[in-house]
């Protein structure tokens, strides 16, 4: 006798959930947009959150900076340096001066190799600071967390964000009860996971790890990462620049290439994504057992 086995897993969802999130995304940029703007109004001082950066380059005249970049990166045949001094204004923010050194390569395979320091009003580089470090870290999660609030309180009260809900999915636990707000919170930190990680982790351990292994001088180790093979400047750079895609494929892609039912931090809080239809169904079923 024939039998064929039945898939009682639920579906991926793939295109949709990922359609939803850029939804949500947009939606919620949008709205911090216009409470930014409204706030900046009424307040003396501008939100840092959510306010465009303007960037403006220069060329860069003669400096002792400069000068040195040329004797320890010097140039080859074919070769030539472009030296720009840029500066960046952020509403609320002090400006920031970087020196960029390009050193663009002609020829059958012409490309371009780039270092970027900070530096003051001199154009001397500026030490690494943690307190800059730590602020920029601040200026990058707070959106996330905001973000992963918004979405939670979402979820918790009508069981699908904005994104979901125009595409007919919700998010429901494994006993199809909507997610209490502590789960629904849980549930959205761990799932931008990757990128709270890069954020923590990424370029203060990297500044961390260049102080203990590196030279001590900055512009050594931004020259040493792109001119000498196995520098200790260049593995630590490249270790973290294959380290967060790496994360990126086991938490967000693997889950959905080798399908259980659940992505991973779906199965951590105990929940799933289901279309509305089979939402409304498994309803109906409880209210008609009870």
């Amino acid at each position: 006798m024939n039998s064929t086995a039945i898939d009682t897993r639920p579906a991926r969802f793939l295109w949709r959930r990922l359609a939803a999130f850029v939804i949500d995304c947009l939606l919620f940029y949008v709205a911090a947009i216009v409470i930014v703007i409204s706030l900046a109004t009424i307040l003396p001082w501008t939100p840092r959150l959510f306010v465009s950066t303007t960037t403006l380059c220069e060329p860069a005249g003669p400096s002792a900076l400069a000068e040195r970049i040329d004797r320890e990166w010097p140039l080859g045949k074919g070769q030539r340096r472009e030296n720009q001094i840029c500066v960046t204004s952020t509403a609320g923010a002090p400006e920031e001066r970087t020196f960029v050194s390009t050193l663009i390569e002609a020829g059958i395979k012409p490309g371009q190799r780039s270092i970027t320091l900070a530096i003051d009003e001199a154009a001397n580089p500026l030490e690494i600071e943690i307190v800059k470090i730590a602020r920029s870290v601040l200026d990058q999660l707070l959106p996330l967390f905001l973000f992963a609030l918004c979405s939670a309180g979402l979820v918790a009260r009508f069981g699908a964000t904005p994104g979901k809900l125009l595409l007919a999915l919700r998010l429901v636990q494994d006993n199809s009860e909507l997610l209490p707000f502590v789960s629904a919170v849980k549930r959205e930190t761990l799932r931008i996971l990757p990128l709270l990680v890069f954020i923590l982790l990424g370029a203060p351990l990297s500044t961390l790890l260049l102080a203990i292994f590196g030279s001590g001088d900055i512009l050594t180790d931004l020259i040493e990462a792109i001119t000498v093979f196995g520098a200790p400047a260049q593995v630590i750079l490249l270790a973290n620049f294959l380290a967060f895609p790496l994360f990126i494929i086991l938490w967000w892609v693997f889950p959905f290439m080798r399908w259980r039912g659940q992505t991973i931090y779906d199965r951590l809080v105990g929940c799933r994504v289901i279309r509305k239809s089979a939402h409304r169904t498994t309803a109906t079923t409880a209210a008609s057992a009870s």
